[in-house]
């Protein structure tokens, strides 16, 4: 029997705050009974927050949650290539919409120095947040919905130094810290510093989403010149500073306590008098993928190389608008994740 499903919605992340928030969102949404949830977590075993959302989910809607490593460009590997021999034989609809949504952060006192490394030996905020996206992105291109796909990469206000949200506290104090990309290899080694552990550590999560929104823009330019890819839309979308998610539980305890106990106390408040102002609620936040992922009025067909503000469009840094900076962080990461010739659908990718 044909299956009758749209496609898959592949989210990364899926048990974190934002993550699970917007599982949540999906599966009471129509759209839960158009296409498969495709959840990703870095441990089934620990995914509690997941699994009791899926366990309350609708019994006709179709899930499916695999475990997803992004500390390891050979784990991202293999995901990807048994999503696409899926894809492939018919057993899994083409991705709809793959939200880049995973993350890890190390603020804590001792991240003067960077702590932990990837499989590869890349830093990790720089390996977790921005390249193994990069690898995985490129690998399951080809298992993309070809006339409607979307890739919603999860940005930050932490992307952009001159942001005055990050200067309480203070991460960019500075001038020497305001130019955040001077090469990829810089970033991948991990940058040590010597002034304070938290800044130090929120500068090398900064990093990683600039990459990000960098890298939106020059695949998008690669994807607009596919004869095959060219629908493929790209957005990156800014979820605000969300309390309760457990992000910040490698911070310091006085910021532990005000996004685990402050901003929870306020941000409900906040985002009725300012729907996309500073604080967010995940359920809101959630709301806003949702828009990222389906939206065609407000977003139009195919929201190609769109920055988000939640719900609104922005517009990111100046350093992430450099189209000399976009292509050497291409041509670097290529270099470093050791892209080969047939990995990837994508013509242009040299």
């Amino acid at each position: 029997m044909a299956s009758t499903l749209k496609g898959s919605i592949l989210v990364t992340g899926a048990n974190g705050g934002l993550g699970s928030a917007f599982v949540a969102k999906f599966v009471s949404s129509p759209e839960a009974q158009q296409y498969l949830g495709l959840f990703t977590v870095r441990n089934n075993n620990t995914a509690h927050a997941l699994k009791a959302i899926i366990d309350k989910a609708p019994v006709d809607i179709k899930i499916e949650v695999l475990q997803f490593d992004l500390g390891s460009l050979e784990a991202v590997r293999t995901v990807a290539a048994d999503i696409n021999e899926r894809v492939t034989n018919g057993t899994l609809e083409p991705i709809r919409v793959l939200i880049l949504n995973a993350v890890y952060q190390d603020a804590s006192a001792a991240a003067l120095k960077p702590g932990a490394f990837t499989k590869e030996g890349f830093e990790m905020a720089f390996g977790a947040n921005y390249l193994a996206n990069f690898v995985f992105v490129l690998d399951i291109l080809q298992s993309v919905d070809k006339e409607h796909g979307r890739i919603v990469f999860v940005s930050s206000w932490t992307h952009d130094s001159y942001d005055p949200q990050n200067d309480t506290p203070p991460i960019y104090k500075g001038e020497e810290f305001k130019t955040m990309f001077t090469s990829a290899e810089a970033l991948s080694r991990g940058i040590e510093y010597t002034d304070d552990g938290w800044a130090s550590g929120m500068r090398r999560y900064g990093a990683s989403k600039l990459l990000g929104v960098m890298w939106m823009y020059e695949v998008q330019r690669r994807l607009n010149s596919d004869p095959v890819l060219s629908n493929i839309s790209i957005l990156s979308m800014d979820p605000g500073a969300m309390g309760g998610t457990g992000i910040t539980k490698r911070s310091p305890l006085f910021i532990r306590f005000i996004t685990g106990w402050l901003i929870p106390l306020f941000q409900h408040v906040a985002v009725w008098l300012s729907p996309n102002g500073f604080l967010r609620p995940t359920w809101k936040s959630a709301q806003d993928l949702m828009l990222a992922s389906f939206d065609e009025n407000y977003l139009g067909k195919h929201p190609k190389a769109v920055y988000l503000n939640g719900s609104v469009n922005a517009e990111s840094s100046a350093e992430s608008r450099d189209e000399e900076k976009q292509k050497q962080l291409w041509t670097e990461s290529v270099k470093l994740a050791m892209i080969r010739d047939g990995e990837t659908a994508l013509k242009n990718w040299k």
